[in-house]
């Protein structure tokens, strides 16, 4: 193994190790220690943001997402001539693609359409010539006519920057002499790669902050691994001051890594408790919750969330149509869960974004609080109009308030949908159009257009004042006594929690091996598809014929690679045996589906965090009807890592 660099260092944080303080406590110390220096610490979410930036005022220190950092480092040089020709390299065929048309499709019909009607006509040249500068349009989705770019193509561009021209990449670290990264193991692999090779042969210190049990997002994707063999790991952070004792240890034995363990603080340690960590068997988990709701209204549930509990909070339809569209669906990063939960601040989705950002605006308008609309509409100039914040006499603000105060009314109208609230929108000029047209070009969001708009209003109250929560909304969290009810989950992202209970039962699992598991066996099914040319999914009886050799021996080298591996042969072992046995494509797409560990290794982590919210009480509700094997081998694991069992005689 080549040897560890002098200044890059992965800081393991476990949850409840104070990992905010600590970053705050380096950067304060750094700050008087070296006061000419720069600081850059990269957040995950804007709220992690604001949260850090509480006490560290100082122009020394930019504290952002990488999106707005990106967005600030490189905004200088996006009116740039070669910035602009990388941009038409690497953007110039889809632009074609797209000027062209030739599938027809009625969104980008539209969308050419407007464009003509703006400029008089549409073609390359034209396009190439109205690009000044670049733009970041804080949405899924680039307007490649307008250079704005959308959340992935601002990290993958500026990667493409930073290789083609080294010298900008330079600056990075002759700016800043420390950069922080926080929960690191939920960064892009491209991300971390920006600031790796930043700051080799450089005195610039780089510091990565999380935890490898909390990473429960598909964001990155294994490619870094090597990487991290060249960081120094001997500074950790060990002390949980979140749980107690009993709950701590819980996490140290799920955790299962002696290179990772917590104690828990002085203070937590003389907590009292109202009962010890507990599973509780039931035939009834709805009568099981509503006992233990009564015993303790404050309790925090913890559900997969899913159709059932939109329809609580009176949002069935607008979650049905987020959940059904493609780019929310199985396998992909994100699920409808996962924008329907996450306030407009930090959600990624372009068209909720603006319409919970509406809603906001809406309150504060009831509120009377004029002045901060106004300097909303200035911090999301990607979204709103000029004519919207750009406000220089009273008469430019009575125009604003008069044109926004007719879509606040709309928001509390029961029989509006969201397209009443968009038009308005339109015919008040207060939108951007490159932002507008990023979302026009979506085609899954006419799936939401019919949406009865009060149920944007019924999902927005819910996450002022959650009566429950997420397994993954809950994640840094922290609450007295926190229920975490067992579920599976098909949509994505996949958990299947009482398969990870069976496995569990049966072999030692620990973070990092199984980690390193998935990454090699999704390389396995990257090689597999690659040396076939398509996707195992796509495989139908005569492609499969077709390459049918191919398959067989990588089929043999996966086996026999794993012949040893718990891992592989408690998941995939059966499966490879049938498939030798009797060959034939169903079971080739069972023997490299890789979503049959990911959903074992998503429970996995999903239930460590859920478990490390809990401060004081934890319960754990296990279903009877879905227990899978032989749950005596799962009580007896339970009880090992220091939970006691109840109402087992159930089962």
């Amino acid at each position: 193994m080549a040897s560890r660099l002098n200044n890059c260092f992965l800081i393991n944080a476990p949850a409840g190790s104070g990992k905010t303080t600590e970053i705050k406590s380096m950067v304060q110390r750094y700050i008087v220690s070296n006061p000419k220096d720069n600081i850059l610490c990269i957040t995950y979410t804007n709220r992690a943001a604001d949260e850090l930036s509480k006490s560290i005022l100082t122009k020394n220190v930019f504290i952002g997402t990488i999106h707005s950092f990106l967005h600030f480092f490189l905004k200088p040089y996006f009116a740039h001539q070669d910035i602009l020709k990388l941009y038409f390299e690497i953007y110039g065929v889809q632009i074609t693609e797209r000027i062209e048309n030739k599938d027809q499709k009625d969104n980008i019909a539209e969308s050419n359409a407007r464009y003509i009607e703006k400029y008089g006509k549409l073609d390359y040249d034209t396009v190439r010539k109205n690009i000044k500068a670049l733009s970041y349009n804080e949405s899924p989705f680039s307007s490649l006519y307008y250079g704005s770019l959308s959340h992935d193509d601002l990290i993958s561009f500026s990667k493409a920057i930073f290789d083609r021209y080294p010298v900008i990449r330079k600056r990075i670290t002759s700016k800043y002499q420390f950069i922080f990264i926080d929960e690191y193991q939920d960064t892009m692999s491209d991300v971390l790669k920006i600031f790796f090779e930043s700051v080799i042969d450089t005195k610039t210190k780089l510091f990565l902050f999380g935890d490898r049990m909390q990473q429960i997002y598909k964001n990155y994707d294994g490619s870094f691994e090597e990487h991290f063999e060249l960081f120094d790991t001997t500074n950790a952070l060990t002390t949980n001051y979140r749980s107690t004792k009993s709950i701590v240890n819980i996490l140290n034995n799920i955790y299962n890594d002696s290179a990772f363990v917590q104690s828990s603080s002085e203070e937590m340690k003389s907590v009292n408790v109202d009962f010890d960590p507990r599973i509780i068997i039931s035939n009834c988990i709805k009568e099981e919750i509503e006992k233990l709701r009564k015993a303790d209204p404050d309790t925090l549930l913890l559900y997969l969330f899913n159709k059932e509990r939109f329809s609580d909070i009176d949002a069935i339809h607008l979650y049905e149509a987020f959940n059904s569209m493609k780019k929310y669906s199985f396998g992909k990063a994100l699920s409808a869960v996962d924008v329907l939960t996450t306030r407009y601040e930090d959600n990624p989705d372009a068209l909720l974004k603006l319409l919970f950002c509406v809603v906001d605006l809406s309150r504060l308008y009831k509120a009377q609080q004029y002045g901060k609309i106004i300097q909303i509409l200035k911090d999301n100039k990607s979204i709103f109009s000029k004519d919207s914040w750009s406000i220089q006499t009273h008469h430019d603000k009575e125009k604003v308030f008069n044109s926004i105060k007719r879509v606040f009314d709309i928001l509390s109208s029961e029989d509006k949908t969201i397209a009443d609230l968009i038009s308005c929108l339109m015919e008040a000029h207060l939108l951007n159009e490159a932002y507008w047209s990023g979302i026009i070009d979506d085609e899954d969001c006419k799936l939401a257009t019919p949406v009865p708009i009060i149920e944007l209003t019924h999902i927005a109250d819910y996450l002022n004042n959650p009566r429950v929560s997420t397994q993954h909304g809950v994640k840094g969290e922290s609450h007295d006594s926190v229920v975490f009810v067992a579920e599976d989950s098909s949509a994505n992202p996949r958990v299947t929690m009482y398969r990870f209970f069976e496995m569990w039962g049966q072999i030692q699992i620990s973070a990092n091996s199984f980690n390193q598991f998935y990454y090699d066996f999704s390389a396995e099914v990257s090689s597999a598809q690659h040396g076939i040319g398509m996707s195992i999914r796509d495989l139908k009886r005569d492609t499969y014929i077709e390459n049918e050799g191919t398959i067989k021996e990588k089929m043999r080298t996966i086996c026999e690679k794993y012949k040893d591996n718990p891992y592989f042969q408690f998941i995939y072992g059966r499966d490879y045996k049938d498939y030798f046995s009797n060959p034939r494509v169903t079971k080739v797409k069972d023997c490299l589906n890789e979503n049959a560990v990911y959903g074992i290794l998503s429970a996995y982590k999903l239930f460590y965090v859920g478990c490390s919210r809990a401060r004081r009480n934890l319960t754990i509700l296990l279903d009877i009807s879905k227990i899978k094997g032989d749950f005596e081998l799962q009580k007896k694991r339970f009880e090992e890592i220091g939970f006691q069992v109840e109402n087992s005689q159930t089962y």
